[in-house]
């Protein structure tokens, strides 16, 4: 197996930056990283008998991919921080109580009108008193 080593500038990438990238091809490779003062030496061997050549591309790849990640994110702080602050803080809309007043009086008249004749009707559809209850038919339990 073939060892790889790269140089990478810590004035052009951070060391987080770095790190996610050879992460994201620690699946392909053992990753070593060496850190000095104005690089980190990032070293590659690949796992069962993997492309060594195909490892220094996906890496520089991902290097670049991860700069930009951490631009971004960087750059959209104060978003996420809005959002957040948002989320914890939220307050529904108050719904207006004074538009929601309820049933007018003739409308409650006339369910009061509806329900009486529903339960009339009940009563007229079961003469023999086979839906009601014990304590309908016989009165309350006695206290034994």
């Amino acid at each position: 197996m073939k060892k790889i080593d790269i140089q990478v500038g810590r004035k052009k990438f951070s060391l987080e930056t770095i790190r996610y990238a050879a992460y994201a091809v620690s699946g392909a490779a053992y990753v070593t990283l060496s850190s000095a003062k104005t690089s980190v030496k990032v070293s590659f061997l690949p796992k069962n008998g993997g492309k060594a050549a195909d490892l220094k591309e996906r890496f520089l790849r991902e290097l670049e991919d991860e700069k930009f990640r951490e631009g971004l994110f960087d750059r959209n702080k104060d978003l996420r921080f809005w959002m957040i602050k948002r989320a914890i803080n939220h307050v529904p809309e108050q719904i207006n109580r004074a538009e929601d007043v309820g049933l007018t009086p003739e409308q409650e008249k006339e369910l009061e009108q509806l329900i009486a004749q529903v339960e009339s009707e009940i009563k007229k559809e079961d003469p023999r008193g086979i839906t009601k209850t014990w304590e309908q038919k016989y009165g309350k339990k006695t206290g034994k």
